[in-house]
């Protein structure tokens, strides 16, 4: 009798978490495609067709190496055409499934308040970027398949004569690293998990020859083979944009690795002015001030590390070691294509939210001993954070919106510049083109695409002597820029003609 009312107050508790996921999202639904679906999606040849499969597991060149995730796309999209709406409904109906598998994950793992830990990761206004965006099913997606691999590997935990449990979390491990390369800190959170479970790493008297570690080999053999091809696609992308934005100084990336590790953290307890581009940070690794937030890492680091045979400090650990390590990837220690407009994002803290929201939520079940305080309390944030995440929900409608609310949030972001540019150009106001267009250039004169898509604005207004000189700015920028070279060409054809036919 009391294994069923246990069992029926997991399902109640699902379904709730189901549907206080589902309305926080309900506004994402009316959306449309922003910025780079097109890349991914809407303009990709290889999603587009029919035989489309053989390109994406094959090639480094279709829209980076997510295959598992753009196989997705494919399916949908000779599924339902490019209607937003399926789209939408399917990252959403994957982040409650998310949710729904950290609050089982939560609970196997025996941390306090997991229904309530789970319900504000399901609700945090940080992950609307990931849930609203569509190019994005990467982060949900990966997500699934992680959450899943880590309740299997629990479940072989627990027996290991059940190998069936290992062989299933390699494979979903697997899917999860070619939907996005981001979860590749598993093996590592599985070690912490080790050693928060059992006091020590997985070593016996003659070395590393534990089962445990036997069976960790192929998570790490796979998170190598990934982490090496996710490096290499990156880096073809940096090369062929031959900009400076990610020369830098080792100091500097361990300065802003410090300072991202902060942000997130403070986002995820205080998630306002959230922003889809956050400004560039300006980085002087020889300021004393610099290194304060590294200083207090390892202070924390040193208290945890001396205070580790109680349990309380151990767990901590856990959590805040899965923190990191999930956001190790987009620390700055490798080049990220994205890096050029910014050094954080709120899709970048997906998975480390799944560790520091239940890790905030267990510490305060401990601090309050009383119930109803634990209750109002946690009724409240989860109501606000609703709140917060229907209307965060609200700027990611379309492009014009995603874009006027990061220039209110980020005045200087010349990506938002150039893309409204771009999409008033598209809508034949070239009055407003020109003007986001002019302040894109001089906020980053060294970008190609933004004289380029200048010269346009230009050669429209039929001041074709300015076009022509965009277009030759931006082929000296990136020679043989093939958009730059045929407008160019268009140019000084109009050039001619105007000199043979002067307007009367």
């Amino acid at each position: 009798m009391e294994l069923r009312a246990t069992s029926h107050r997991i399902v109640l508790s699902i379904l709730a978490l189901v549907l206080v996921t589902t309305i926080s999202y309900d506004h994402t639904l009316s959306a449309g495609f922003i910025w780079d679906d097109d890349d991914h999606l809407t303009q990709n040849p290889a999603v587009a067709a029919p035989d489309g499969l053989r390109l994406i597991w094959s090639s480094l060149s279709i829209s980076r190496y997510y295959p598992l995730t753009l196989t997705t796309f494919w399916a949908e999209r000779h599924l339902w055409g490019l209607e937003p709406l399926p789209y939408h409904a399917v990252n959403i109906a994957l982040h409650t499934l998310n949710t729904v598998l950290l609050y089982l994950l939560l609970r196997k793992l025996k941390v306090r308040g997991a229904w309530v830990a789970a319900a504000l990761w399901g609700v945090h206004p940080i992950n609307v970027e990931s849930v609203a965006w569509v190019t994005e099913l990467k982060n949900t997606q990966s997500g699934f398949f992680f959450l899943s691999c880590l309740l299997c590997y629990l479940r072989f935990d627990d027996q290991h004569e059940q190998w069936w449990w290992l062989a299933a979390a390699n494979v979903l491990f697997a899917a999860a690293l070619l939907s996005k390369p981001s979860t590749v800190f598993l093996p590592a959170a599985l070690l912490l998990y080790i050693w928060w479970q059992r006091g020590r790493l997985p070593r016996s008297e003659r070395g590393w020859q534990r089962e445990d570690s036997l069976y960790l080999l192929p998570f790490a053999a796979m998170a190598c083979v990934s982490s090496l091809l996710a490096v290499l696609e990156q880096q073809l992308l940096v090369q062929r944009e031959r900009t400076a934005d990610w020369s830098l100084h080792i100091a500097d990336r361990f300065v802003i690795a410090g300072n991202a590790l902060w942000f997130y953290a403070g986002k995820l307890l205080w998630p306002l002015n959230l922003a889809f581009v956050y400004p560039r940070w300006q980085i002087n690794a020889n300021a004393v001030t610099a290194w304060l937030p590294w200083l207090a890492l390892l202070i924390l680091a040193l208290a945890c590390w001396l205070l580790r045979r109680h349990p309380w400090p151990r767990a901590f650990t856990f959590g805040a070691g899965w923190y990191a390590l999930a956001l190790f990837p987009v620390l700055g220690f490798a080049n990220i294509y994205y890096f050029r407009y910014s050094f954080v994002a709120d899709h970048f803290a997906y998975l480390a939210g799944m560790a520091f929201i239940p890790l905030v939520v267990a510490g305060f079940a401990s601090a309050v001993k009383h119930r109803l305080t634990q209750v109002l309390t946690s009724v409240i944030v989860i109501v606000i954070f609703h709140m917060l995440t229907f209307h965060h929900s609200e700027v990611f409608h379309d492009n014009e919106r995603l874009w006027l609310d990061t220039l209110q949030k980020n005045p200087t972001c010349a990506l938002a510049h150039n893309n409204l540019g771009n999409l008033y150009e598209h809508r034949d106001e070239l009055p407003l083109a020109l003007d986001h267009l002019q302040e894109a250039a001089r906020l980053t004169p060294g970008y190609a695409e933004i004289h380029n898509n200048l010269g346009v604005v230009l050669a429209r207004l039929k001041r074709t002597d300015d076009a022509i000189a965009q277009f030759h700015e931006s082929l000296r920028l990136r020679p043989n820029f093939p958009d730059a070279n045929t407008n160019l060409l268009h140019a000084l054809a109009e050039q001619q003609l105007l000199k043979q036919d002067p307007p009367k």
